[in-house]
């Protein structure tokens, strides 16, 4: 499934909600999410398409249903990254840190703590 994982704003929060709670039904979900003002059949809703694609599985809980994240929060965030950097920036993942830098994104200290990170992955080659 880590593949090409896709999701929109709201289902990466729901993921993100199932990923916090470690399992949960929409009413679970909701309350985690409270903050959104989304309503349960919405939430249960997302569920049930996240389900069908993949990305969630479920059991019973008496008469809910029960859902658990299938992916990582890495594999998301590769899947996504990979396909932002495939579509807006040609597979030029340089320029994707070039348009961070230069729109003023990334500050004098979190460049250098970049550095780091690269200089320390360089080591591990």
């Amino acid at each position: 499934m880590a593949a090409n994982i896709k999701l929109s704003d709201q289902q990466y929060q729901i993921v993100q909600a199932l990923w916090a709670l470690g399992q949960g039904s929409a009413r679970d979900v909701q309350q985690h999410l409270s903050g959104l003002g989304l309503a349960h059949t919405t939430v249960g809703t997302i569920l049930t398409r996240l389900e069908k694609r993949g990305v969630l599985s479920s059991s019973s809980r008496g008469r809910e249903r029960v859902f658990e994240a299938l992916i990582s929060e890495g594999d998301v965030k590769r899947s996504m990254v990979s396909s932002l950097v495939s579509t807006l920036f040609k597979g030029d993942s340089k320029a994707l840190l070039a348009h961070l830098v230069s729109e003023g994104d990334i500050d004098k200290t979190e460049l250098s703590e970049i550095e780091a990170l690269l200089a320390q992955e360089a080591d591990n080659v």
